[in-house]
């Protein structure tokens, strides 16, 4: 038995997916910088990719920038604040660390870095505006925690600062790091106003290695590499062309019947949530979460019953897979959203993918009372 609950980590590429890789791997392999006949029909390929996911996401084209990743695009945007007069970044203390690690070498370039408490896992607004300044330059706040999955109210804060640049008469620029939000959660880059955010491929059965970067106003962003001029002077370097054209297709997939598929996750992620409730484990995930994340406190620490989930077939995590020292991270976010120390070290994430069936649920329930009774 194959049980796979770690989809946070990665997904496994779809078919549909791995099969548009393929067909754009041999049918566009030219450069799409080429001015030769193989290259124009790679470029205009790539035009007409951009295309549909702008139109999947309901944005312009204009602002979706092809990177290798989420982490690429984080540090494309956030690395440019150096180019800039040091002023304020203001950041949850639950970001993700390809946001968080940035911060020592900010501070060494004069930026005042300030981190957000999250009390389970959720930002508030007071709080964010407690910390408003007239030299606040960049916000970032995850939209989706990837150790809990809670819901950050990215509407009512990014308001908050839009009141804000009122009364100091300039731009703030709010990002959003967004890789387990899209497809999980409502998500609609348009009514949120935010200026960037970051998303990736493999959160969503598509293929490792690719990411976009979307940029409300991509005129006035700066990259710190431009490398050949590619993606209209925003990210050098070839385009991964059979990764964009399956990233569309998995997105593609992803958004079909979106809402009807996060209602059948849901009650998966529920049958979950009590089952562990009746083997009296503490959930660690807040109510308002993505249904596609659940974290709770297990009986031992989080790497030997990820171990006993694993000798049974179930393969689940500590936290976040972006990170050598995975455990270690994930404890320190759950310790700042307010978790006691023991809950912190027991942690055991699982996480649901639309791939993921009643019976996988019905035998992972199975496996864990057996584990938790010690059988």
């Amino acid at each position: 038995m194959n049980l796979y609950f770690d989809n946070a980590a990665t997904t496994h590429i779809s078919e549909n997916a791995l099969k548009e890789y393929i067909r754009t791997s041999e049918d566009f392999f030219a450069n799409p910088s080429s001015v030769h006949k193989p290259g124009l029909n790679a470029h205009k390929k790539l035009d007409e990719e951009r295309e549909k996911i702008a139109s999947l996401l309901k944005v312009k084209s204009s602002s979706i920038v092809f990177t290798s990743g989420a982490t690429e695009s984080i540090a494309s945007v956030i690395s440019s604040l150096l180019f800039t007069t040091p002023g304020k970044i203001i950041i949850s203390a639950i970001e993700h660390e390809a946001v968080s690690s940035w911060l020592p070498l900010l501070k060494q370039y004069g930026w005042e870095c300030k981190e957000l408490k999250a009390r389970n896992g959720i930002i508030s607004r007071d709080d964010l505006i407690a910390e408003l300044t007239p030299d606040t330059k960049f916000i970032g706040i995850m939209a989706v925690n990837n150790v809990t999955g809670a819901i950050e109210p990215i509407n009512e804060l990014v308001q908050c600062v839009r009141d804000y640049e009122k009364t100091i008469n300039r731009k703030i620029f709010f990002f959003a790091d967004s890789v387990q939000a899209l497809g999980k959660i409502e998500y609609d880059l348009t009514s949120l106003d935010i200026d960037g955010a970051s998303f990736s491929a493999h959160k969503i059965n598509g293929p490792r290695g690719i990411g976009m970067l979307y940029l409300k106003n991509p005129s006035s962003f700066r990259p710190l590499s431009t490398g050949g001029g590619q993606e209209r002077g925003k990210r050098g370097g070839t385009e991964n062309l059979p990764a964009i054209a399956a990233f569309r297709v998995a997105m593609e997939e992803w958004l079909t019947d979106q809402k009807k598929k996060n209602e059948t996750v849901s009650e998966y992620k529920l049958m979950t949530i009590n089952a562990l409730k009746e083997l009296g484990l503490e959930i660690l995930s807040p109510e308002i979460s993505s249904p596609y994340i659940l974290s709770f406190a297990s009986t031992l620490p989080s790497e030997v019953f990820t171990r006993m989930l694993s000798d049974k077939g179930v393969y689940a995590s500590a936290g976040s897979a972006c990170s050598n020292n995975t455990k270690g991270e994930s404890e320190k976010i759950l310790l700042r959203m307010g978790r006691k120390p023991n809950e912190a070290k027991n942690a055991v994430r699982l996480s649901f993918s639309n791939s993921t069936t009643k019976e996988d649920v019905e035998a992972l329930i199975s496996i864990l009372k057996e584990i938790v009774n010690g059988k």
